[in-house]
């Protein structure tokens, strides 16, 4: 991963490369919606909105929070600017979304019932409202300016992180009140993996998990003994649980993030 190559006559280093790469899918829910605000499509918007840009919002939340429990396992650092990036589109994404669904959403009371008018809809209103200074100092002159107080600040992405458990309950409740989110278990007969709530749940315990001091010890004495395949095995079923469910969070971004940008919206 330390091997350098050339491209368009520079040297770029291949680690460089491979962040540039994994940094790109995260512009993936702004650019879905793109086509239906450059045209005004208020079908397409009233549809999707909130699925192409909610459901973004939650994976880059997630991937914004893998990055230090990767760190925790791998030890190694190179990914690591990757997490402000997820955070700074997370912050854009879920910003987006709220001026989207205040504009076009169809709930009573203007704008100010659009974003509040509801339990869910007030408890994402305060996600949004926490995530937006994080963006505005998420750059070098803020850190210099807020000093000690910059760190402390950007632990609000964990009271964001247990809101979005909060939303998704109040919006879906457990997944037994009205059958799915998600591209429709009608076409694999899998409510509890297209449901939100459950695929938060299960994408959150591994990375819960390796930020509780006493795991992180056990993580870092086992590494230091040579037995970092112990650790791997430990959190395999986890990973693999993570893998899983985060692969229907893409699944549906993708689906109906698509059919967004081709203006024929899929509900459901």
């Amino acid at each position: 991963m330390d091997q350098d190559f050339k491209f368009a006559g520079s040297v770029v280093k291949r680690k460089t490369a491979v962040v540039f790469l994994l940094g790109i899918p995260a512009l993936a829910p702004l650019f879905f919606m793109s086509r239906a605000v450059i045209e005004l499509n208020s079908n397409t918007m009233n549809q999707v909105e909130a699925d192409v840009l909610g459901t973004g919002s939650m994976a880059l939340l997630i991937l914004t929070l893998t990055i230090t429990p990767m760190v925790t396992v791998t030890r190694q650092h190179w990914f690591v600017p990757l997490r402000k990036w997820y955070g700074i589109m997370l912050g854009c994404t879920a910003t987006a979304d709220a001026i989207l669904a205040a504009i076009t959403s169809s709930f009573t009371g203007g704008v100010i019932g659009r974003l509040t008018g509801h339990t869910f809809l007030l408890t994402g209103f305060v996600m949004v409202s926490l995530l937006f200074p994080l963006l505005l100092i998420s750059n070098n002159r803020a850190q210099r300016w807020l000093g000690r107080y910059w760190k402390p600040l950007q632990k609000l992405t964990y009271v964001v992180w247990v809101l979005l458990f909060l939303h998704l309950a109040l919006l879906e409740g457990f997944g037994f009140q009205h059958g799915t989110n998600g591209p429709s278990s009608g076409f694999d007969h899998n409510p509890v993996l297209h449901q939100r709530l459950y695929q938060l749940t299960a994408c959150s315990l591994p990375l819960l998990l390796l930020r509780l001091p006493p795991v992180k010890r056990w993580v870092a004495e086992q590494r230091k003994a040579g037995r970092a395949w112990a650790v791997y095995l430990t959190f395999l079923p986890l990973f693999a649980l993570y893998i899983l469910f985060f692969a229907y969070i893409v699944n549906e971004e993708i689906f109906k993030g698509v059919s967004a940008f081709r203006l024929q919206p899929v509900g459901g």
